[in-house]
């Protein structure tokens, strides 16, 4: 679908190289003058600069590339609306002993959002987070540092219908004006902003494959979701901490959904998303607890949709070691 109807153009023809750089590529939707993503080195990145950066997007990522990682960072990869949200406040909770909120939103330490410097002043343990492939992150000092990865997913229906909800928020974007049924072809078959979810899983799945010493913990959206509190334990006992079981169902209530969401409106508002709201076109802000229901995506999908993805998914998940769950 992707190839059908997107127009890719070089930054620079655009007079946006001041912004994005000239190493990349800009995409668009046909006709429509609005960027759709922007391709840096095979990767399909959002289709703007956050305000946070003070460079340009490529210069950003070589950037994260050489950033240096401590001895106690942590990763969590995902694709996006998979439940990065959920297992950044699980474990910022385990590694301060509490059930409480950290006053920092996630984004404070999202990788491909925030400058390396502002990153690298951030008091450890750090846990970082991105949607970016491997090859775009310290990859080698993670090998050499034996850096702990979580990677959390979730099944591709609900997480196409989240992040249509998401991407739809952008006003300035082409996905606000799109139908559900186009969307959906564009993430089954194509490249969206942050690419495509199961390039995102097989890149994955490689790179645990050829460093089998790296620490991984994989953990599904929907597990979490119907066994939080088994868990949290989990991550605790990955993260080698030593904590009780009331600690653990303290944390399991207080990242419940409703909580967590509650919780999103105690988060300081810091000073990368004042940048953003005082840029001249900014973002939206967005909200990223919508539902967080398992099956919400038979809310949106005819039986013809859903039987065409079905054979889309069975072709696409060939050889990965994740197992779905729809409802």
């Amino acid at each position: 679908m992707e190839s059908e109807v997107a127009q890719t153009t070089p930054a620079t023809s655009r007079d946006l190289s001041a912004r994005y750089g000239t190493t990349g590529t800009l995409t668009y939707l046909g006709d429509d003058p609005r960027p759709f993503t922007y391709v840096l080195d095979g990767y399909a990145c959002m289709p703007f600069v956050p305000p946070t950066l003070s460079t340009t997007l490529d210069v950003h990522i070589d950037n994260l590339k050489n950033m240096q990682l401590r001895d106690d960072d942590m990763i969590i990869c995902a694709y996006p609306k998979a439940g990065t949200h959920w297992l950044w406040e699980v474990t910022s909770m385990l590694l301060q002993g509490k059930a409480e909120y950290d006053s920092r939103p996630k984004e404070e330490l999202m990788m491909e959002f925030i400058d390396v410097d502002k990153l690298e002043k951030t008091p450890s343990p750090r846990i970082l987070n991105s949607h970016l492939p491997f090859y775009m992150l310290p990859w080698q000092q993670m090998k050499g540092k034996r850096t702990k990865i979580l990677y959390v997913y979730r099944n591709p229906k609900d997480s196409c219908v989240s992040f249509y909800h998401h991407m739809k928020a952008f006003d300035e974007g082409p996905i606000h004006d799109m139908a559900f049924n186009d969307f959906c072809e564009l993430f089954f078959f194509g490249k969206l902003p942050f690419d495509n979810y199961f390039w995102h899983m097989k890149q994955v799945t490689t790179f645990v494959e050829e460093n089998p010493d790296l620490p991984v913990l994989t953990l599904s959206f929907e597990d979490m979701k119907k066994n939080p509190l088994e868990n949290v334990k989990r991550l605790a006992k990955f993260l080698e901490l030593d904590v009780d079981e009331q600690l653990c169902k303290d944390i399991t209530d207080a990242c419940s959904f409703n909580n967590l969401k509650k919780g999103a409106a105690l988060k300081k508002i810091p000073l990368s998303i004042l940048e953003m709201e005082n840029a001249e076109k900014k973002p939206p802000p967005l909200e990223f607890y919508r539902k967080g229901e398992i099956g919400d995506w038979k809310n949106y999908f005819t039986v013809a949709m859903s039987e065409k993805m079905d054979g889309a998914i069975k072709d696409r998940m060939e050889g990965l070691p994740y197992g779905l769950q729809y409802s």
